[in-house]
């Protein structure tokens, strides 16, 4: 009998395991919408915006923006939305940054992000330390721990390459105390993720 309970429970332990497992197994589908909806909300809006302004307003409010605020405003906004959990989307730069030459836009604006993950990693090992920081982050740890703790390094990548919530994944990444060596290199890839926005903007030009 004892050993007979011993192994429903273990049975048990095993089935919870089993479904904890499945907690963590990608959901592309999902995972694409997450990503793809606020890139073709973002994509649509500026090019039926320019069709609708006018290329030569366009250019000029461009021409405004830099001269008020210049490469720091990209830089800072960049920087800040990639580091804070905010309701904003660093992708909200590349209208602004699309009639850049390639070698200013993708290192500006790759080089923030990745610096802003980077800084994201430091907020997330500072949880621990901080119950306020505990509390706001709370709610991404328990979404994206799993998903850091069983696929590693790669699902940084990911995250920096495709439109997933980077600043949050990095944050919880600071969290589950994953290795800097691995986590930063995986930051640099921004420069990736820059360089293919930089091009599916660029190219939306031409629709105008």
């Amino acid at each position: 009998m004892r050993d007979n309970q011993k192994n429903t429970e273990e049975n048990r332990e095993e089935g919870e395991g089993g479904g904890q497992e499945k907690e963590v197994r990608l959901e592309w589908k999902k995972l694409a919408l997450i990503g793809l909806i606020p890139l073709l909300a973002i994509f649509g809006s500026y090019i039926v915006a320019v069709r609708h302004i006018g290329v030569e307003t366009y250019t000029g409010a461009i021409d405004w923006f830099f001269s008020s605020f210049g490469y720091w405003g990209v830089f800072l906004y960049t920087y800040i939305v990639d580091t804070l959990i905010l309701p904003l989307s660093p992708d909200l730069v590349w209208p602004v940054v699309a009639p850049l030459d390639w070698y200013v836009a993708i290192p500006l604006v790759g080089c923030a992000s990745a610096l802003g993950g980077l800084t994201s990693y430091g907020i997330g090992i500072l949880i621990d330390k901080i119950p306020f920081v505990k509390r706001l982050t709370a709610k991404a740890n328990e979404k994206w721990g799993p998903y850091i703790k069983v696929y590693g390094s790669a699902f940084l990548i990911m995250a920096a390459i495709f439109p997933l919530p980077y600043s949050t994944i990095c944050t919880v990444a600071g969290a589950v105390h994953m290795p800097v060596r691995k986590a930063f290199p995986s930051m640099l890839l921004r420069l990736v993720h820059a360089a293919i926005y930089y091009l599916l903007f660029r190219a939306g030009r031409l629709l105008l």
